[in-house]
């Protein structure tokens, strides 16, 4: 978000704070007690549940072994989506550009981690005004919301 100015040239008072990356992580990490493969069968399920659309898959560790032939722990990226509302296409086509979200599973020990993202990219119109994106929004409550009912949030360490 650029500056603006006031008539005398002084910058003028931002209306939103300032979030440094050290303080807000783009990012929420989610435990599940269970192995690898239970626990992306839950996600699966979980984020079906909740009308969202698995679009597509991508096993990394197996892309590491085939391409590299390293061993790593299990993980799995999910494409996840929501088909937007008709009526809504037209203004919502700028926002559907951005999906599908990635939703990391990757084994941790006996448990499974889950990452989704959570912050928005920053969206202006053409005077620098921040602008909602709806559609993104309501994609990445309702994923939280669908892995929050299988797994534990993750908590920063202060």
């Amino acid at each position: 978000m650029r500056p603006r100015y006031g008539g005398n040239g002084t910058a003028l008072a931002l209306s939103r704070p300032v979030i440094t990356m050290a303080e807000e992580s783009a990012t929420s990490t989610y435990t599940i007690a269970a192995p690898f493969d239970r626990a992306a069968h839950l996600v699966r399920d979980v984020l079906t549940g909740a009308n969202l659309k698995i679009t597509g898959e991508l096993n990394l560790s197996g892309r590491f072994q085939r391409a590299l032939a390293v061993q790593t722990a299990p993980c799995l990226v999910l494409f996840a989506c929501a088909a937007p509302a008709p009526e809504n296409l037209a203004a919502e086509v700028h926002e559907t550009a951005l999906t599908p979200l990635h939703v990391v599973i990757s084994a941790r020990g006996s448990q499974t981690e889950v990452h989704i993202l959570h912050a928005l990219p920053r969206d202006t119109d053409a005077s620098g005004t921040p602008v909602a994106m709806p559609v993104l929004s309501q994609l990445i409550v309702a994923m939280a919301r669908a892995i929050d009912s299988v797994g534990m949030r993750a908590r920063l360490s202060g």
